[in-house]
């Protein structure tokens, strides 16, 4: 299994970005956590300092900084404040239970990340988009983390089947997610989750428009260089620069070869075969670098929510 991903289980055929196990039925949140090897708790332990010279007596209490601990094995998660709770896992697919229990959506995918540090769950809202056979299918993201990296987020996230390209578009206007700090009572905001759930949906609505809009824009070689220029700019070559240059030159033919290339001959020289050439650039090209596998870095930042620059830099543009 590969060395960032802790576990998972998935509910389709393939798991998502490939790093799933394959189980035979749709699951309801219990039984994912179990699938997915989450049923575990966490607990907040106060952290102290040791000086092996004084024995005993060299414990000194750390003031509000507490560990977070995986209790079936004691493992240290992270360290948190003084007013940080502990959000469980059992407690997250719960309360997703809550808020989509009359939406229509199925649990598909849920694990862990980084040596249980984060957990997530992914939810088919079974609204896909559609454009002739380019089908988009839209999920529910919800991620925890156990370290204080970061809040219980709840996003969004259309996956383009024929790639498994992950299509994050900042839309005008459009709410497509939410988020809550640990630091209060997560059931407190069941209804304030399902108010951005719906507006969540209407991204999606919203996604399939943006998709149709796209797909009509036309974008001639002019235009994709244009655009290029402000997106991923070449540097004016200089005695200092010549390996960026070259690097940035490179990645942009990339770019252009995928743009030339797209998966259907409707979207030759549109904004949707742009907006994919970028994104299959910063998934599945620049993504192969260092010791993690492309599908670690990939799932790693969807999950954690990074942003692919260079893609949001270009629809910015359309």
């Amino acid at each position: 299994m590969p060395h960032e991903v802790e576990t998972m289980f998935s509910a389709r055929v393939p798991a998502w970005h490939g790093l799933g196990v394959m189980t035979p039925m749709a699951l309801n949140s219990r039984d994912a956590i179990v699938h997915a090897g989450l049923d575990w708790t966490v607990a907040t332990r106060p952290m102290v300092t040791f000086d092996a010279e004084n024995g005993s007596k060299g414990f000194v209490a750390v003031p509000d900084h507490y560990a977070t601990v995986r209790e079936t094995d004691d493992k240290v998660l992270g360290v948190v404040g003084s007013r940080y709770t502990p959000i469980q896992n059992l407690e997250c697919f719960d309360f997703m239970d809550t808020i989509v229990d009359d939406s229509g959506a199925t649990y598909e995918t849920a694990g862990s990340l980084y040596d249980g540090k984060v957990v997530w769950m992914l939810l088919n809202l079974n609204k896909p988009a559609q454009i002739d056979e380019d089908i988009t299918h839209n999920y529910l993201l919800l991620t925890n983390s156990h370290d204080g990296s970061s809040s219980l987020k709840g996003l969004t996230t259309p996956i383009r089947v024929v790639c498994a390209n992950t299509l994050r578009l900042a839309i005008n206007g459009k709410v497509n997610g939410f988020s809550f700090r640990h630091t209060s009572n997560l059931q407190g905001k069941v209804a304030q989750a399902r108010a951005t759930l719906t507006k969540a949906l209407d991204y999606v609505d919203s996604f399939q428009l943006e998709m149709e809009r796209l797909l009509e824009t036309e974008v001639t070689n002019e235009k994709f260089v244009e655009i290029m220029d402000n997106a991923m700019p070449i540097p004016t070559p200089t005695t200092e620069n010549v390996k960026a240059v070259t690097r940035i030159t490179n990645n942009r033919a990339t770019i252009e070869h995928l743009f030339h290339t797209p998966e259907f001959d409707t979207h030759t020289n549109t904004g949707w075969a742009l907006i994919n050439a970028t994104s299959n650039y910063e998934q599945w090209v620049s993504s192969i670098r260092g010791t993690q596998s492309r599908f670690e870095k990939i799932a790693g930042k969807t999950i954690m929510g990074t942003e692919s620059p260079i893609t949001a830099k270009v629809y910015a543009q359309l």
